[in-house]
């Protein structure tokens, strides 16, 4: 059944997908922008967020796009029936985003809409993967944008910001995320969007006449899988820890206490290097984890002189001991769910290949929890411009 449920939509999708669409053809398509997938029941629930088009240069009190939704056994069904209700063809060319409800991440799992996605000819294979959090996907289509003419672009365009200047979210591919399911060695890890305010205030236009949006969407950290269905949720500190230790993170802000524990200084962080290595030792196995950070100091409300050299070591010793209990809480949870999202399996897989060999099958559910872990950050303060003495 769930063979003919795929054949059903990819044949659909390939049948409205339009490829390269000319200037004529754009009067005759009704342009998918993103696609929100729920679970109701037995039944999916699709939303389709569609371009409401507009004639150049004319004003209109139309919103720029329409979100249709429709339930049925399965999602080539329920695409069917959106079809039924606009007068235009679909063409699903220009997805940007899926999201899929925590519905389905918590009930049938994600791999079934992977397997749709990675089929269909007409979804580029480059498009955002995005999991909800307390609202559905559909729901979360419908959010009025304050930024953005389209919601679902601004919601892709939200998570480019925070992988380039804060790292505490980094989109992921269908093929990516197909294969950390599939591993043995490393469980899945989807970036999380949740709604701030009240969702009936969040869809009416008049939430864009206030100049502090009373409803909003938010990413808010990652949601983590095993094998295919949700088993617990990062918040965004330990999100940004899990960038770190991955060793993908890029530009970052990191704050500390300082020795009196009252007040905080912070630091841009422009460049980070993490190493892991592990071995099985007396049956355990044990990794060291090295992680290096050089950042400019932005903020210092301590009462420091920082033109001093051993004041600059104590804040590069005090974010030191912060980012290694982060690390620490990070791998603590990981252990807690019993789920290597970090991928301490792949890393035994290749500097102790025997020893993966015996433990590969029982890893998740026996070995993973009982490992060891040494962790040491390096970290070094670059540049403090003109901040000097805090009173």
């Amino acid at each position: 059944m769930k063979t003919l449920g795929i054949i059903a939509f990819v044949s659909l999708f390939a049948i409205l997908s339009l490829g390269n669409i000319n200037r004529n053809e754009l009067n005759e398509v009704a342009l998918v922008y993103a696609i929100g997938i729920d679970r109701e029941a037995d039944n999916y629930v699709v939303s389709l967020q569609v371009i409401n088009p507009q004639p150049p240069n004319s004003p209109s009190d139309k919103l720029p796009v329409v979100v249709y939704d429709t339930e049925a056994k399965s999602m080539g069904k329920a695409i069917e029936m959106v079809s039924r209700k606009i007068s235009r063809q679909l063409s699903p060319a220009q997805v940007q985003l899926i999201i899929i409800g925590e519905s389905v991440a918590e009930t049938i799992g994600v791999n079934g809409v992977l397997n749709y996605i990675l089929r269909e000819p007409g979804l580029s294979s480059m498009l955002d993967i995005l999991i909800t959090k307390d609202i559905n996907a559909g729901d979360a289509l419908k959010v009025i944008p304050h930024m953005e003419d389209i919601p679902g672009s601004e919601i892709v365009k939200t998570l480019e910001n925070t992988e380039e200047n804060w790292g505490s979210h980094q989109r992921i591919l269908p093929t990516q995320l197909k294969a950390d399911i599939l591993s043995r060695g490393v469980e899945a890890i989807i970036p999380t969007i949740v709604l701030i305010g009240d969702k009936k205030v969040a869809e009416e236009k008049g939430n864009l006449e206030s100049i502090a949006p009373k409803a909003y969407l938010e990413l808010s950290g990652l949601t983590v899988m095993n094998e295919d269905k949700r088993s617990g949720w990062l918040n965004d500190n330990q999100s940004r820890s899990y960038y770190l230790i991955k060793g993908t993170l890029k530009n970052s802000y990191f704050s500390s206490y300082c020795s009196d524990q009252k007040e905080e200084f912070g630091l841009t962080i422009i460049h980070s290097k993490t190493s892991i290595h592990g071995k099985v030792n007396n049956g355990i196995p044990k990794f060291k984890i090295k992680v290096d950070l050089i950042g400019d100091l932005d903020e210092l409300n301590c009462e420091m002189d920082i033109t001093k050299p051993e004041e600059i070591k104590k804040i590069e010793t005090l974010m030191k001991k912060d980012i290694e209990a982060s690390l620490k809480d990070l791998i603590t949870q990981s252990q807690t769910l019993n789920c290597d999202f970090i991928g301490f399996g792949d890393i035994l897989r290749i500097d102790d290949k025997s020893n993966w060999k015996k433990y590969e099958k029982l890893w998740q559910k026996e070995i993973f929890a009982k490992s060891q872990y040494e962790i040491t950050a390096n970290v070094t303060v670059r540049n403090y411009g003109d901040i000097n003495i805090s009173d």
